[in-house]
């Protein structure tokens, strides 16, 4: 199903080359190179099949342009990610901050978003500026609340949920309502496609903090517990805190790597724990099904889709 969107994703990649090209070649070549390493594409995805909720030919080009923009928003968080947590790898090769050093990749992460704010400028509808403002406000913030909350054993699950919605599920959210708003759908199809964003991004961070235990470097490209390792208490860890507290009695950053292993294997080996990650998951996505129930029905099945191969990453 996904191979007709293989020349949209094509076409976004040189909008994306050509919007963030400048006068210095060198930086032209990296930048190429380091989208072109890029994931799924997920939020490109996402945006191209909900604006098929309007009139793609007729907005196409804007449609592309917005697609681009949101895989820079993505791509420049990960690179400030990736100087925060101070990370040697990104998908499976060596990290920006790694290869040219923090200072660099701040600037180039910087310099992309400053390539958003122009091309975003560019569009007339006031909606897209109120969700991108409202977006990476959130992004912002779920850095800080990430940072601050590094081993801290008091955090809760609202607390969780509210950093992953800032993290993860408002730049999903983004994608697929900015999609519907340049393509021109309906306001009904619009709201819809905000909140089917939103819950599939809540259950995609979940997923993933499930396989960071369940899966580790065969489905995401890292060892198994790393967020733990660097001291990010995410849902499995919260579930097996409440079932075992005395695991988390002196989890801090003196916490020893060997006491950090015997927690992982804890919970990457306790059935229940990671049960009962999956089924909030899979909660979330039940509201995400239930919010695109009355929109085209050929656009709900290819939302159907990528949601459903995105829960079954674990296989």
């Amino acid at each position: 199903m996904l191979k007709q969107y293989e020349i949209l994703v094509h076409d976004v990649l040189e909008d994306i080359f050509d919007i963030t090209r400048s006068e210095d070649d060198r930086l032209n070549e990296i930048i190429k190179k380091y989208f072109l390493n890029g994931g799924k594409r997920v939020r490109v995805l996402l945006l191209l099949m909900c604006a098929k909720l309007g009139n793609f030919e007729l907005n196409r080009k804007d449609i592309i342009r917005m697609a681009s923009i949101v895989e820079i928003i993505h791509t420049a968080s990960l690179i400030h990610d990736d100087i925060i947590d101070n990370a040697d790898t990104r998908r499976g090769s060596v990290t920006m901050n790694k290869q040219y050093g923090n200072e660099f990749a701040l600037y180039l992460g910087d310099y992309l978003f400053a390539v958003v704010l122009r091309e975003v400028a560019k569009f007339e509808d006031e909606r897209i500026h109120i969700y991108l403002t409202e977006t990476l406000k959130e992004l912002c913030i779920g850095e800080l609340i990430q940072e601050d909350g590094l081993y801290n054993i008091k955090t809760r699950r609202l607390d969780y949920l509210k950093k992953i919605k800032r993290k993860t599920a408002i730049l999903i959210a983004f994608s697929c309502v900015a999609g519907s708003i340049v393509a021109k759908a309906s306001d009904e199809d619009i709201r819809s496609t905000f909140s089917f964003g939103y819950y599939l991004g809540m259950s995609y961070q979940i997923i993933d903090d499930y396989l960071d235990f369940a899966g580790g470097a065969q489905n995401l490209g890292k060892e198994v517990g790393q967020d733990l390792m660097n001291g990010n208490i995410t849902l499995p860890a919260l579930i097996a805190k409440k079932e075992n507290p005395e695991l988390f009695n002196n989890f801090t950053k003196r916490t020893s790597r060997k006491e950090k292993e015997n927690i992982i294997n804890y919970i990457k080996n306790n059935d229940r724990i990671l049960s009962e990650t999956l089924t909030i998951s899979r909660k979330y996505l039940e509201k995400a099904q239930k919010s695109i129930d009355n929109i085209d029905s050929t656009v709900k099945t290819e939302l159907t889709f990528i949601m459903n191969k995105l829960a079954r990453r674990d296989n």
